[in-house]
């Protein structure tokens, strides 16, 4: 199915009977508050699988997923044609299961800097979380393809407190700024 900007995908607390594969495009995945501030879950770009835990679990989804870049191309699964794809398809099945580890390792991670760290460890494991979910080498030097909102609403923090740590992070040279973009 082909889906454009804005569309949704599923929604918070809808009941979960599809598994999507992103096939090309991009997707936000997040929640918000009662007051309706963002919190970013995840962007999650071409080849991904979506909706993994709710899906097999026969739960509801805990988040929403809105279409982020112009056009997204997605594969739906039901229960019963994810079954028989995978019985048919040992590899997919063994990517599968290394992308649902992978996502329950980076939301532990999340969840302890949100709970644990002071603003610039949360931006500096943000930072580094980054690298690891796009397959970049943590050593290599990058930019980083995200906004200072974007960055605040994956970390927990204010906008301002993300900025002021950042511009701080650059005094200290732990990061540098070229064109307002985050080179680390």
């Amino acid at each position: 199915m082909l889906l454009k900007r804005k569309d949704t995908l599923f929604r918070e607390d809808e009941k979960a009977v599809n598994l999507y594969f992103l096939t090309d495009g991009e997707i936000k995945i997040y929640n918000t508050d009662s007051e309706g501030k963002e919190f970013l879950i995840e962007k999650v770009s071409h080849f991904k699988f979506l909706g993994e835990p709710p899906f097999l679990l026969g739960e509801r989804y805990p988040a929403n997923s809105v279409i982020i870049s112009d056009t997204a191309e997605i594969f739906r699964f039901s229960n019963e044609h994810f079954k028989q794809f995978m019985t048919e398809n040992p590899d997919m099945l063994l990517k599968f299961t290394n992308e649902i580890a992978r996502k329950a390792y980076n939301k532990t991670m999340k969840l302890k800097s949100i709970v644990h760290q002071n603003p610039h460890e949360r931006i500096l494991n943000f930072l580094k979380n980054y690298k690891r979910s796009n397959n970049l080498e943590l050593t290599e030097k990058c930019i980083i393809e995200v906004t200072r909102k974007e960055m605040a609403n994956s970390t927990g923090l204010a906008i301002e407190t993300v900025i002021r740590t950042v511009k701080k992070m650059e005094r200290e040279q732990k990061i540098e700024l070229i064109n307002h973009k985050i080179l680390f």
